[in-house]
């Protein structure tokens, strides 16, 4: 059954039940109904605080949809009715292929009828085109030659001014360009364009833009600025007669539905391709791009979803919290209820019925606060994320809102329930005295056969996970057998020692430097939450069980003055209300405990820059490359005419080259194969780069003289690569060890093992890899070796240039990037800019991160509402307190003094322990993980503002009862009957 129908039964036998209770029994209604309208203010507060926990899942899955849906347009839009695409690719790159195997294909799909309206060839080339007379060119223009015969599947191309038109249409020099390319070219219709193309010997093609076409269907594809040609024209313009390289197949049906017949269509495509033996690959790009966009959308959910998960928490938290208050408050008028011939099933549906209307009311207030909340941060995550060209437009599913009011109304009434259930256990003759309930006999056993069962769990969960290798079991295993265990131990009157110590035991166990995760197999995100509320629950069991004793020794041995009465009473009620007090601590604590968490993140990202910069770039400032032309013919002679050596650290011998190849590489003795670039690095690079080393090898063979030389440091292993071209160099990510998160796509190597990389040709090159680098590399991820390995064994025209430059002090490196590109520009040479587009990414993950806190930050609110409730129940339990406290010589200011002191250890607690384990866990992750790859810092000014915020927020939420209290005349106090 799908999910939004189970919600839809879940209300439907909901309402049921509600109206047979109230139909069938009355006045425990009208009695549920009575208490709602007694105090119409609490109400308030209670709701507010109720809905935060359905306003985390609605919002969590409003973006999701969000997310899910315009990633899915965006498919939709760059491929239009392309469902799946026929190519020969070899590690991303296209290559041709004949044109006849486009007719044998169609044929097949004929034959098999296949549910297609369209299928049609395609030439695509990249290359770079300038626009003389707009003084301005692109070197990553697409060409696209096509087939207008063939096109019917495919619709036509629409001028911006209307037409539809299609290369059929042009002229043998002419040339469509939709709305990117025009701009990237500032060209209009009749302008001359000049392309260039070529690998190793470069055509130049003349073109006249006969027309604009809008960047809607087949013009829009995957985003491309694109200039349309006849194919034919095409093909006899880049030297390719009878080839093409793209077969694009559209399936029955509309753009969004075509996909569901991509299963079929694919298989019968690969049918034909296997019976031809044909050396093509079919992609069913729609369905594979649209699964992907979903994904994303599922990733969000559940991204937001973790993170709220300790809002949630503290949403439960507080219901438990607010009930048992009720349930002290009316305490002797359950008391009278239950001697006047009330059942306890009667108490538990009164209250079960009181709670309905808090969880309905509150889950359907939280499921439209969640779409307030999912559209702030979409909107902001459509101002702070980079994403491209995708529209981002605020969707969300009826579904998704349906499903997060029946959680959030599941979550609530069944906490209430349980809660309902232990306050319909009472004593009546002590209800009615409102006395409080003594231990007995009975209870300590109740309490020993609960820990022994605790206990058996926590044993059972630790045997599975060490058995089996999994995080699930070694995170909560030992600890929850030691809170059995102290559990136990406190029937026997060994409460505070025996809490205390399996508390501290917990926080070792999750806090000492050693991983309890399976990488492999384990959901990090449930791991993640386990560990938080370990953590946290242990923290406050410390505090709980021994801040008062610790506090009251404070004050033993303080000076006798006017406060000293005040902090006695302050920390009295709340150590003697322990669990009330515990509860209370623990929604701070949740709350802060994440956002301190990302707060050190963000911390350490920021300290780690400057590193990160270094070992990114290996010394380097900015790095060239071409994609569409493998070598610039004389590149270093070109560069000094027209570049001054004051421009490059060291002059000149600051610039190096390297030859890139994309290929295969497998492992020796594997049978996996992974797509890899082959960074073959010339002389000057192996001197002057200053990528370091996680590992390598002891010694080496120098192929020159045949001795065995020691490897002693990474001047010694780059070096290794010029005197042994059997040798190679491997960045981070093939290392495995220190990655949070392993890709499993990944090679998998160290130093010693053998690899064998290859071309699509099948030519081979057998190396051993002699070192690992210490940082995954971003801009030059893959296997380095000596240039000469990649220039002699693999075709010029597979290849292409990488050009590394180390800028003097003070040298305007934008200025630079320009005047690099427009002189080789005919050669499509772009330029990166490390520390820019390390510093575009930095501030765009502070941002998110940013974000992902003041959506924390909402969990306070049920912190603040929690203590609300507390300082109103207070202070209404403790009127004839108060009155005598006035009578006995308490000014108003000592008693509001007492109930701001109360506020500030229950807040102080809370952000406390949520802080210092946040630092603790950050600094246990940072040892584990990243200690060789950022650098630990602790965000003071971020955390001191953070603390600010939180303990303002709950005084000033608590302050206006307090106030209140301390007013009230002394006598009135006195004589106050609840």
């Amino acid at each position: 059954m799908a999910l939004p129908e189970t919600s839809a039964w879940a209300i439907l036998i909901g309402v049921l039940l509600v109206a047979a209770v109230v139909g069938f029994r009355p006045l425990l209604a009208r009695l549920a109904a009575r208490n709602i309208g007694r105090r119409k203010s609490r109400v308030l507060i209670v709701v507010a605080g109720l809905l935060v926990g359905t306003a985390v899942i609605s919002s969590s899955l409003v973006v999701g949809d969000t997310l899910s849906y315009i990633f899915l347009e965006d498919v939709y839009a760059r491929l239009d009715a392309i469902d799946e695409l026929v190519s020969n690719t070899f590690n991303g790159q296209l290559f041709s292929f004949s044109e006849t195997n486009f007719t044998q294909i169609r044929a097949d799909l004929g034959v098999a009828g296949s549910p297609i309206d369209g299928i049609a060839p395609a030439l695509l080339k990249i290359m770079p085109v300038r626009n003389v007379a707009g003084n301005k060119g692109n070197q990553q223009i697409s060409v696209m030659g096509l087939n207008a015969t063939l096109e019917s599947g495919f619709g036509s191309l629409t001028t911006v001014d209307g037409r539809t038109v299609d290369t059929n249409d042009l002229a043998p020099t002419e040339v469509y360009a939709n709305e990117r390319a025009v701009a990237d070219l500032n060209a209009s219709a009749g302008q001359d364009l000049t392309l260039f193309y070529g690998t190793t010997n470069q055509t130049i093609v003349h073109a006249t833009l006969a027309g604009i076409v809008r960047d809607a269907g087949k013009a829009a594809y995957e985003s491309r600025a694109i200039l349309f040609m006849d194919l034919r024209r095409a093909q006899a313009a880049f030297n390719e007669s009878g080839a093409i390289n793209l077969i694009r197949v559209s399936n029955l049906g509309g753009v969004a539905d075509g996909v569901t017949y991509s299963d079929r269509v694919a298989q019968d495509l690969r049918l034909s391709i296997a019976t031809r033996h044909l050396a093509l690959r079919v992609q069913a790009v729609k369905a594979d791009d649209s699964t992907s966009a979903l994904q994303v959308g599922r990733d969000a959910t559940d991204l937001f979803l973790v993170m709220g998960a300790f809002g949630i928490l503290a949403g439960v938290l507080l219901i438990v919290n607010i009930f048992v208050m009720l349930a002290e408050e009316r305490k002797p008028e359950l008391g009278v209820a239950r001697a006047v011939g009330f059942l306890r099933s009667d108490l538990l549906t009164t209250f079960a019925l009181e709670g309905t209307f808090y969880a309905v009311v509150a889950a359907a207030l939280g499921a439209l606060a969640g779409l307030g909340l999912g559209y702030v941060m979409v909107y902001f995550f459509d101002k702070l994320v980079p994403h491209g060209d995708v529209v981002v437009t605020f969707h969300f599913e009826l579904s998704s809102v349906i499903t997060a009011f029946v959680a959030g109304t599941a979550l609530t009434w069944i906490t209430i329930l349980m809660a309902s259930w232990r306050v319909s256990r009472l004593n009546i003759v002590r209800a009615i005295r409102d006395l409080p309930e003594p231990g007995t006999p009975e209870r300590s056993r109740d309490v020993l056969i609960a820990g022994v069962a605790v206990a058996l769990g926590g044993f059972a969960l630790t045997a599975w996970g060490f058995a089996t290798d999994t995080g699930m079991g070694k995170i909560p295993g030992p600890p929850v057998l030691a809170l059995g265990l102290a559990i136990a131990a406190a029937s026997r009157g060994w409460a505070r020692s025996a809490m205390t110590l399996a508390a501290a035991f917990n926080l070792a166990w999750i806090l000492l430097p050693f991983t309890l995760l399976n990488q492999a197999t384990d959901n990090v995100s449930v791991a993640f939450v386990m560990v938080g509320v370990i953590l946290v629950g242990s923290g406050i069991l410390i505090a709980v069980f021994n801040v008062s004793e610790a506090l009251r020794a404070v004050l033993r041995r303080a000076n006798r003055g006017v406060g000293r009465p005040v902090l006695k009473t302050a920390i009295s009620y709340p150590m003697d209300k322990r669990f009330r007090t515990g509860m209370t601590v623990a929604m701070f604590a949740l709350i802060l405990f994440m956002v301190t968490l990302i707060s050190m993140l963000q911390g350490l990202q920021a300290a780690s820059l400057n590193s990160f910069v270094q070992q990114q770039s290996g010394g380097y400032d900015v790095i060239a490359y071409t994609t569409t032309y493998g070598e610039i013919p004389n590149f270093r002679g070109r560069l000094q005419a027209n570049f001054s050596d004051s421009l490059f650290l060291n002059g000149y011998n600051g610039t190096s080259t390297a030859s890139v190849m994309p290929a295969k590489v497998q492992a020796v003795g594997g049978n996996r194969t992974y797509d890899y670039t082959l960074w073959g690095v010339d002389n000057f690079l192996i001197q002057s780069n200053q990528y370091g080393f996680t590992s390598f090898l002891p010694s080496y063979v120098n192929e020159s003289s045949g001795q065995r030389q020691a490897l002693t440091n990474r001047t010694d292993v780059w070096l290794s690569l010029r005197w042994n071209h059997t040798l190679a160099i491997v960045d981070r990510t093939a290392a495995g060890p220190n990655q949070f998160v392993p890709d499993e796509s990944r090679l998998r190597v160290v130093p010693g093992d053998r690899i064998r990389a290859f071309d699509a040709a099948g030519r081979t090159v057998n190396l051993t890899i002699v070192g690992v680098l210490e940082q995954a590399l971003q801009f030059t991820s893959g296997v380095f070796v000596d240039q000469s390995v990649v220039r002699g064994v693999f075709p010029a025209q597979e290849r292409y240039t990488a050009y590394f430059f180390q800028m003097a002090p003070g040298v305007d490196v934008d200025a630079f990037r320009a005047d690099l590109e427009r002189t080789f520009f005919v050669y499509g040479l772009q330029t990166i800019d490390i520390r820019e587009q390390i510093g575009q990414a930095f501030d765009a993950s502070q941002e998110v991160l940013t974000l992902m806190q003041a959506y924390l930050g909402i969990g306070l609110l049920v912190g603040i509402a929690g203590l609300a409730v507390i300082t109103l129940r207070a202070v209404v339990e403790r009127r004839t307190q108060i009155g005598a406290l006035r009578a006995i010589g308490f000014t108003r200011a000592m008693v509001l003094g007492t109930f701001l002191v109360e506020i500030a250890l229950i807040a102080v607690l809370g952000i406390g322990i949520g802080v210092a384990l946040g630092i603790v866990l950050s600094y246990k992750i940072y040892i584990v993980y990243f200690a060789d790859i950022v650098v630990f810092s602790v965000p003071w000014p971020n955390l001191a503002l953070i603390v600010g915020i939180a303990s303002a927020a709950a005084v000033a939420s608590a302050a206006q009862p307090a106030i209140r209290g301390s007013r009230i005349p002394p006598a009135e106090a006195l004589r106050y009957i609840e």
